[in-house]
């Protein structure tokens, strides 16, 4: 029975907002958020994660970078070195770099 300002006021909301929930109310029977939209589909799906697969095989030492680069030309998906670094996450591939200049001939202490 109280109107919508006052309602605002006593949960220190917006008017506007108060309006939403009541109309949700009225077309939904609750207040509940709803469901997730979705977002985004993935940019490497399951084929493009068996090509990422093999360009790791044959390029063990590949940069994210370089990889990004070769998978735009193998797959034909532009992506971002960070898409890439995310999707071997995600598949379990971890990469040990090789040593870029020979070790010190002399010993640490």
């Amino acid at each position: 029975g109280e109107g919508k300002s006052a309602i605002a006021r006593r949960f220190m909301l917006g008017y506007a907002t108060v309006r939403r929930y009541i109309a949700r109310f009225e077309v939904t029977g609750s207040v509940c958020a709803r469901p997730h939209g979705g977002g985004a589909p993935r940019k490497v799906d399951a084929a493009g994660e068996e090509v990422l697969r093999r360009l790791v095989c044959e390029r063990p030492d590949a940069t994210d970078e370089e990889l990004a680069r070769v998978y735009a030309v193998r797959a034909g998906c532009v992506i971002n070195h960070t898409t890439v670094n995310r999707a071997l996450r995600r598949m379990g591939l971890t990469r040990k770099k090789s040593p870029s200049t020979r070790p010190s001939e002399t010993p640490r202490p």
